[in-house]
């Protein structure tokens, strides 16, 4: 992946040593950067961002010239040579007083790299969310009432597009009884205990695809209780199916699952499981783990080692989804109602169970105490969006970068 690097110099000696000490400081960095698959270069226009690369002092004017062409946020970058340092501090002073967001980079060229690199991901992330248009079809369940958002507050941290589709229109489509092209379609017959049922999950999944494309959006979330009702079948396969296409696709009209969903993947390109903490148990110190049980009716297809279709949990109806997750590290992540404040903690899945009386999928998490109790106290609403591996520092510097910016424009 290119980055752009603009070199910033004043010196009036034509023959001026700082030259050849930039184009080794360059080189050092892309030998930090190689392995990670970034490089530096100069003049790429199609590159993923641009730092500029203060090289001496009285570069100042220069920079004046160019800044209102920048794109934001501007990212400097020092090798602490030749007065650079100075005239990156004069700089980011200058562009703070305009309340315009700076990046200062320096010290030693590995640190500088993964610096550079995690400015990385949060650009690919920045791309992937702004922007955005999100569908909430139907209004979220009556259950769900500490998980209402404003939509206008959701613009203006996450630039995104929160767009009301009825569920009139969503059961037009399905009505249709249109069939979209659907992959892994004998896969599906072989798990599905009633063709005449998959047949019924598929036409809701071929609806919301139409509704995907007329709206382009990027993800939804549905208030998928009353399809139940009206078509004795459910959008469990279809929102497993769409998110392994890439759409985010969150059930019960959960507009914060459906954000916090989409935070993970813009940051790690991961899907992830919504699910409800449905049991918790305290452990003793000495002799067992405190353990949570975490269950729903539909995960990413991808997800599971060990797929199975049964019907849905609290209806009888239509296909639930049982998957076999791996075991090992997990994130748990859910942003508030307000999109301010949010829980990120870590667990381990240590089994896959199939107990009576909770949703088809269950996994069973150990998390240790200091982790529990904000799981309890900030759990903001009843779902959590849980992802394979520790992905905290991206989902923390993206939240961080939005919530800045957003507070720097205020």
């Amino acid at each position: 992946m290119k980055i752009n690097v603009i070199r910033l110099s004043n010196s009036l000696d034509p023959n001026a040593s700082f030259k050849k000490e930039g184009d080794a400081f360059i080189d050092e960095l892309n030998n930090e950067l190689f392995d990670k698959d970034y490089e530096l270069v100069e003049g790429d226009d199609s590159a993923l961002f641009n730092v500029i690369f203060i090289e001496t002092g009285g570069s100042e004017q220069h920079f004046i010239k160019m800044e209102k062409d920048l794109p934001r946020p501007i990212i400097l970058i020092s090798d602490c040579l030749n007065n650079s340092l100075p005239a990156c501090l004069e700089i980011k002073s200058f562009l703070s007083n305009n309340k315009e967001d700076c990046i200062l980079l320096f010290g030693k060229e590995k640190e500088i790299a993964s610096a550079i690199v995690e400015i990385s991901k949060i650009e690919i992330a920045k791309r992937f969310i702004s922007g955005a248009n999100l569908g909430v079809i139907g209004k979220p369940s009556d259950w769900l009432i500490a998980s209402l958002v404003d939509y206008e507050e959701a613009k203006k941290i996450y630039n995104v597009n929160l767009i009301d589709i009825t569920s009139k229109e969503l059961k037009m489509e399905i009505d249709k009884g249109l069939l979209e092209s659907i992959p892994n379609q004998a896969k599906y017959e072989k798990l599905a205990q009633n063709n005449e049922v998959l047949t019924g999950a598929l036409a809701i999944y071929s609806g919301l695809k139409r509704i995907i494309e007329r709206y382009k959006l990027k993800g939804f979330t549905l208030r998928c209780f009353d399809l139940i009702e009206e078509y004795k079948n459910t959008a469990c396969l279809a929102l497993a199916m769409l998110n392994d296409e890439g759409i985010i696709a969150t059930c019960e009209g959960d507009v914060p699952s459906m954000l916090s969903m989409l935070i993970i993947k813009a940051c790690t390109d991961k899907v992830s499981f919504q699910a409800n903490p449905s049991r918790i148990t305290f452990g003793d110190k000495e002799n067992s783990d405190n353990e949570v049980l975490f269950a729903h009716c539909t995960l990413p297809l991808s997800m599971a080692n060990k797929l199975e279709f049964m019907t849905h949990f609290e209806s009888g109806l239509g296909i639930g989804v049982r998957g076999e997750l791996s075991k090992g590290e997990i994130t748990i992540f859910k942003l508030s109602r307000d999109l301010k404040n949010f829980l990120l903690i870590s667990g381990e899945i240590k089994e896959n169970l199939k107990l009576p009386n909770y949703c088809r999928t269950q996994i069973l998490v150990k998390i240790e105490d200091e982790e529990l109790y904000p799981l309890i106290n900030k759990s903001y609403g009843n779902h959590v969006i849980i992802s394979y591996g520790d992905n905290s520092s991206e989902i923390m510097n993206v939240i961080h970068y939005f919530t800045e910016q957003a507070n720097l424009h205020k």
